[in-house]
């Protein structure tokens, strides 16, 4: 069991309301390895599990029929094909800020798949902290073993039909903290990183640009 919360970044309740009756999936997943290479620039969290991190999760769908895939701790060890994988760039950085692109892309018990492309924002307010504030576009979930459900490595699962929904877009906030490597200003690895993300279709994804400044706390025990 692990409770799992991310502190906010900017509190938009408001608009948060007004886009979560419309939220159908979200996901949100803890220990994730956080990775820097100031070669290319790119940041990647992937799911680990090497002693000191040991990724957990899930992914839960909001509308019928409800149901949540489970990511348990070391998931990622498993003899399946399960695993969380987010690559974003870091560039146009002035000062404490940058912006950010890239995508997603999580892989269930049986090689399933939910695809989002990702555009942002890096913000830090020093002493090591980073946060990441972004939006999803083209999301898309694939049944690539056409069993006709999104299964957790750790059980429970959900229908990966979402054909009744169009354009899903959504909100997706991450943090880590690292001290000594300044504001992406040198190449680093295996630091904790936590990620948060709504989905929604449209037109209820247009209230996520602003809840892309808000980290929402999820907070669930299993």
């Amino acid at each position: 069991m692990k409770i799992r919360g991310i502190l906010a970044v900017g509190a938009l309740a408001a608009l948060a309301g007004t886009a979560s009756a419309d939220v159908i999936l979200t996901w949100g997943f803890t220990e994730l390895n956080g990775t820097y290479n100031d070669i290319t620039k790119e940041f990647t969290a992937k799911a680990e599990n090497n002693g000191n991190l040991q990724t957990t999760g899930d992914v839960s769908r909001l509308v019928a029929t409800t149901g949540t895939a489970l990511f348990q701790d070391g998931f990622v060890t498993g003899a399946d094909s399960s695993d969380y994988q987010m690559n974003i760039n870091v560039f146009n950085k002035v000062g404490n800020t940058a912006d950010g692109a890239g995508s997603v892309v999580i892989t269930d018990a049986n090689g399933d798949t939910i695809y989002a492309d990702i555009t942002g924002d890096w913000i830090s307010p020093g002493f090591g902290i980073v946060y990441f504030n972004g939006l999803l576009s083209n999301v898309v979930v694939t049944d690539n073993s056409s069993d006709g459900t999104f299964d957790g490595p750790g059980g429970g699962s959900f229908s990966s039909d979402f054909s009744a929904y169009s354009n899903l877009n959504g909100a997706l906030v991450q943090l880590f903290t690292r001290t000594g490597v300044g504001f992406f200003n040198t190449s680093f690895s295996n630091v904790t990183t936590l990620v948060s993300a709504n989905v929604v279709p449209t037109p209820g994804s247009l209230a996520l640009v602003g809840v892309a400044g808000l980290l929402a706390a999820r907070r669930r025990s299993r």
